[in-house]
């Protein structure tokens, strides 16, 4: 028993997020037929009509023009209690994943909802070229109050 809770106390320690490369995102779920949950590829944010989530040969390309809303917001990546949080705290920095979630309409006009979650890296970048792209009187959603 002793033994046990300095290695569960480094097991806490060492417990590393899903983290993604940079470049990379995860398709966390959604109503878009053909694509997994859990799916791991690649945004691309070249082209100037489109967002491209590009994975295993399959393309799931989101036109700009037909976004109706999206949100970013980012979640703690693990919960602990008051005491563990403290102690984690004073040797690691609490983890957070970030997330974008799409509302749009595809080529059929029928609604589909998109979520991916993306390398800390990307959020600014891709905020960016959302509101240069898709800003055709659309309104980004409000951060949800968990990313504060």
């Amino acid at each position: 028993m002793k033994g046990f809770l300095p290695f569960s106390f480094f097991l806490v320690l060492s417990l590393s997020a899903s983290a993604l490369e940079d470049g990379h995102a995860k398709y966390v779920g959604g109503t878009v037929p053909g694509v997994t949950a859990g799916t791991v590829g690649r945004v691309d944010t070249t082209s100037e009509t489109s967002l491209t989530f590009v994975q295993a040969g399959n393309k799931l390309e989101i036109p700009y023009a037909s976004i109706e809303s999206y949100e970013y917001s980012k979640e703690v990546t693990w919960h602990l209690g008051v005491l563990p949080g403290i102690a984690v705290r004073l040797f690691k920095v609490r983890q957070r994943r970030h997330f974008f979630r799409f509302s749009y309409r595809d080529s059929s006009h029928v609604v589909q909802a998109a979520v991916f979650e993306v390398p800390k890296q990307m959020p600014r970048t891709l905020q960016a070229v959302l509101q240069t792209r898709a800003a055709q009187s659309r309104k980004p959603s409000r951060p949800s109050a968990k990313s504060r």
